[in-house]
């Protein structure tokens, strides 16, 4: 190599290459990023500028220190082009990418005043500002590109700041949304002027580049974000391939866009994408993917703003460093009247869109105005685009040196002024208007949920103190550390009410304390009821999003779910209708009618029956993730510890049952009856989605036990995730065969026996009102329902029965040759009747009993000795006990306890006999149908006097050993999104 040839390694001078240069500079400034983001946590301040401070100690020191000398002036020379493709396209899309779709659709109509006219006025006055009153000799070229850079806000910094300050979601919105559409317009206002000071172009070229940008990146931003929705739909459960996507889509489509010959707006285009991920792209990923996947661009995005600032540092350095040095004292005045003048200039052109900001969107006050005017905060696009502007080699003239050395020189002195003063001067106006302050209501449920931890923890130090391996614990100190109150004053403290309190009594007990507390506040009714609706909304969006996680919902449905919610969190004021708005959302009549028609159409009807198939599986996998969200809502509310007046509590439960009930009537009357196949559809592909994600999680916990190797684990992995690509891919549903049926439901049968009982039944069609059998009429045998919905009753029964049913069961059984029940069809039924004479194939002697064992017990519950046992305590019984058929001389162990459903174990027990548990085993004396007690219900019965008792028992401890492992299930799936997350 020669002397004079740089490398990767180094050349023969002892330099180091130019790459080696590069990648030594982007790790050093990860170091001092980790740094910077420690010392924060000292002295108080926001990292932005300590990393520039440690951007101008590198470059004034590192210059001297061996190999780094190179490193950091390598800086100087740096392609400005590079800053903007390596940087522009990671914090342009993380921050569209986290920005709440609903909430900045709904405040569009603010948002785009705020990133676009906002902007431009506030350019144009800071450009008359520069030449007219801190009289620069600039031409207005020169003058509007100072304005546009010095008036980009920043959206990693704003972000951060209203992350601190905690005020009303929806105006943390309208500033987030009004940063990143911010920041696309000023990089389309900065081509667009940059390009006019280097080719000298008039005002209508610049008008017409404009538009092109503008245009033409919010098109390509559409193109490549459909393209890449429909290959990362097609990815499952592949965390690498996914998260590179994005990554690969959002740099390319800049590129693309920016680039080459296209020349549109790169911002733009990936502003467009982000919002697109944000909207509808984060239920394309998979759900295992997309907690990581938002970690990693926050990571991305974090890091590329911190080595924008170390670079503006070290620029800011070398310019103080400078022997032609084309800064003065004017300059360093200058900036700091800029900065107030900044201020001034925001605040006009805010104020002059005020009658917009005001009646689109959510309004805003005037003192949110105020707020919005000081939340300018500048920093990585400006000084990505002052640098960029810095190395531009293409602009000259006599003032270009002075003119660069000014606009990065304001440029980093503004951002820092701004991020430093004026986020204590954000702080300081949230709290002097009250902006962050806990409502009374709030605060009054706080006090509830705070009384609830306090005595959680306090049965905990009980506990504890009963503990031996606690002997030795010196409990005032532990008391005086984590104790009930030390966590009351400090949740005291930061509330508005509970201040005022602790002032006046410091040394009162905790439960003292609480009661003053409670009694602080007189709250109306309408309060409280709008503040418990909200909490049932927010708790509702919550468990939506599980639901798609855990693959209980569609994708597409938990957003037109969730959208219902924000919907009904806009009008919470309001009773109750969320499934009356969703309804209208989801099925229009006349189009479902219109779609069934051209569905019949030959050639052409596949592509309408596909499009109505689709409509429909939406609408009732929404209605049926409605109904199981809006339940487990009601119970997660009724043990929320939260002090709300009872009855305004049951009020509100009562508004959201009443949509249970509706949705429930909805899927009833449309699409039980007309598209059973989609029941049917949805109900398999969601069970084959749970079980899939059952053993997935099984196999995680089992390879992170040590339990399989990694090969192993490979490989079952695999085999689940073909399973779910198999699954997402799957083809429009069909109505299952009447085989099908009959094997779900006659499972012991094999597949002779089936073919066997085809032969023997009978399909019918009958009308609404036609009746199936009759109560006390002659019996033939019982109905299986293939489509429609019937009605079964008598005094001992009524139900509605619908797909998949058996209606008259009992009907089967041997002893029943007179009908028991009635039953009539409500909509039109498509039915297969069974004959009695199936029993004469033992083969179907078990299901058929299993299917029939409620109703048998039911119609004889004198004859069991049942009598006084609650039917929904012999439902859980029934449902967890085994039934099975004995022939003559097999052995039957009688340890658990049995009902004889038919045959004769003995003379002592033949049929309807209640067999108490012995421990004994007999030879039954004739083929016998018997239903053996669940596990441990024998204890139960020695435990207690009478049967109906035993029957309340094993209900009440069966129930909650179910929420036992409900509640185990949760805590395990919880451990493995923490394990995640870490």
């Amino acid at each position: 190599m020669s002397s004079s040839g740089r490398s990767l390694s180094g050349s023969s001078e002892g330099t180091i290459g130019v790459a080696a240069e590069v990648v030594l500079f982007v790790f050093i400034s990860l170091l001092l990023t980790i740094a910077c983001y420690e010392l924060k946590k000292v002295v108080k301040l926001p990292p932005s500028p300590l990393l520039l401070v440690m951007g101008i100690l590198l470059r004034d020191v590192g210059q001297y220190i061996g190999d780094l000398g190179p490193t950091v002036k390598l800086l100087d020379n740096l392609d400005p082009h590079l800053i903007l493709l390596a940087i522009m396209p990671a914090l342009i899309f993380e921050a569209a990418l986290s920005t709440d779709w609903y909430t900045f659709k709904r405040e569009l109509g603010q948002i785009i005043p705020m990133a676009t006219t906002v902007v431009m006025l506030s350019a144009f006055l800071t450009a008359v500002v520069i030449k007219y009153i801190l009289d620069y000799d600039f031409s207005w070229e020169e003058a509007m590109l100072i304005g546009v850079i010095l008036n980009a806000t920043d959206h990693v910094a704003v972000v951060a700041q209203l992350k601190e300050i905690a005020a009303d979601k929806r105006f943390e919105t309208l500033i987030e949304g009004e940063t990143l559409l911010n920041e696309a317009t000023v990089i389309v206002l900065f081509t667009v002027f940059s390009t006019s000071l280097e080719s000298h172009a008039g005002y209508e070229e610049g008008i017409i580049l404009f538009l092109r940008l503008a245009l033409g990146g919010f098109g390509m931003g559409i193109l490549f974000s459909l393209t890449m929705g429909y290959i990362i739909e097609r990815i499952v459960n592949d965390a690498m391939q996914e998260t590179n996507l994005t990554l690969v889509t959002a740099y390319l489509l800049f590129f693309v866009a920016d680039g080459t010959s296209l020349h549109v707006s790169g911002a733009l285009a990936v502003v467009t994408y982000g919002l697109y991920m944000s909207a509808y792209g984060k239920t394309l990923i998979s759900p295992t993917v997309e907690k990581g996947l938002h970690g990693f661009w926050n990571i991305v995005a974090t890091n590329m703003e911190s080595i924008v600032f170390i670079m503006g540092g070290m620029l800011l350095g070398s310019i103080f460093t400078k022997s032609n040095q084309d800064l003065d004292t004017k300059d360093i005045s200058m900036v700091f009247a800029l900065f107030v003048l900044l201020h001034f200039i925001r605040g006009f052109s805010i104020f002059v869109h005020y009658p917009i900001l005001k009646h689109f969107g959510y309004g805003i006050t005037a003192k949110e105005a105020i707020v919005m005017t000081i939340a300018g905060l500048k920093g990585v696009i400006s000084i990505a685009l002052a640098l960029i502007l810095y190395h531009d080699e293409n602009i000259t003239g006599e003032n270009a040196e002075k003119f660069k050395d000014v606009v990065i020189f304001f440029t980093l002195v503004i951002s820092a002024l701004t991020i430093v003063i004026d986020n204590f001067l954000i702080k300081f106006a949230v709290k002097k208007f009250g902006m962050e302050t806990l409502t009374d209501v709030q605060e009054n449920m706080l006090v509830g949920v705070t009384t609830a931890i306090l005595q959680h923890t306090q049965k905990k130090i009980d506990h504890l103190r009963a503990d031996k391996d606690f002997n030795l614990v010196k409990w005032d100190e532990v008391l005086k550390l984590a104790g009930p109150k030390r966590l009351l004053i400090q949740i005291m403290k930061n509330t508005k009410v509970g201040a005022k309190l602790l002032k006046k009594h410091p040394h009162d007990e905790p439960n003292d304390l609480l009661k003053r507390y409670s009694k602080k506040f007189n709250l109306t009714t309408s309060v409280l009821t709008v503040e418990t609706r909200r909490r049932f909304y927010t708790t509702l969006k919550g468990i939506y999003w599980h639901e798609f996680e855990s693959g209980q919902c569609l994708g597409y449905t938990s957003l037109i779910l969730i959208d219902s919610c924000n919907r009904a969190l806009d009008n919470e004021s309001q009773t109750m209708s969320d499934w009356d708005s969703l309804e209208k959302d989801l099925y229009n009549q006349r189009e479902m009618r219109f779609y069934n028609k051209l569905s019949k159409i030959p050639l052409l009807g596949r592509f309408f029956k596909k499009h109505l198939y689709s409509k429909i599986i939406t609408t009732y996998d929404a209605a049926s993730t409605f109904i199981k969200a809006h339940e487990e809502t009601e119970e997660l509310m009724d043990q929320m510890e939260i002090d709300v007046d009872e009855v305004i509590f049951h009020e509100v439960m009562k508004e959201a049952h009443q949509q249970i009930e509706k949705c429930k009537d909805f899927v009833r009357d449309h699409i039980t009856d007309s598209y059973p196949e989609v029941i049917a559809e949805v109900q398999s592909k969601m069970a084959s989605h749970t079980l899939l994600i059952a053993q997935r999680k099984l196999i995680n916990k089992i390879f992170h036990q040590g339990v399989i190797k990694e090969l192993e684990y490979e490989h079952l992995i695999e085999a689940i995730d073909k399973n779910m690509r198999k699954l997402a891919l799957q083809k429009a549903p069909s109505v299952p065969s009447i085989k099908e049926i009959l094997k779900n439901r006659f499972r012991s049968a094999k597949e002779k026996d089936i073919e066997s009982l085809m032969t023997m039944i009978e399909e019918k069609q009958l009308q609404p009102d036609e009746i199936l059998f009759e109560e006390g009429k002659p019996s033939d045998g019982a109905y299986l329902i293939f489509n429609g919905r019937v009605k079964e009753y008598s005094n001992w029964i009524d139900q509605e029965l619908i797909i998949g049913n058996i209606v008259g069961v009992q009907h089967l059984l041997q002893e029943y040759t007179t009908n028991t029940s009635t039953a009539i069809a409500l909509t039109s039924v498509h039915a297969a009747h069974i004959p009695s004479s199936i029993l004469e194939n033992e083969a179907f002697i078990e299901d058929c009993y299993k299917e029939a064992s409620e109703e048998l017990l039911l119609l004889n519950l004198t004859k069991f000795g049942l009598d006084g046992v609650k039917e929904d305590h012999i439902f859980r019984v029934v449902k967890n006990s085994t039934i099975k058929y004995f022939q003559i001389n097999s052995s039957i162990d009688l340890k658990r306890g049995l009902l004889v459903l038919w045959g004769r174990i003995s003379k002592q027990y033949d049929t309807y006999s209640f067999v108490r548990p012995v421990k004994k085993v007999i030879d039954c004396v004739d083929k016998v149908v018997v239903l053996f007690f669940p596990q441990h219900f024998d204890e139960i019965l020695r435990s207690h006097k009478t049967i109906p008792d035993a029957f309340a028992s094993y209900y009440l401890r069966s129930m909650a050993k179910s929420m036992k492992i409900d509640n185990y299930a949760k805590h395990d799936e919880d451990e493995d999104k923490t394990g995640k997350d870490h």
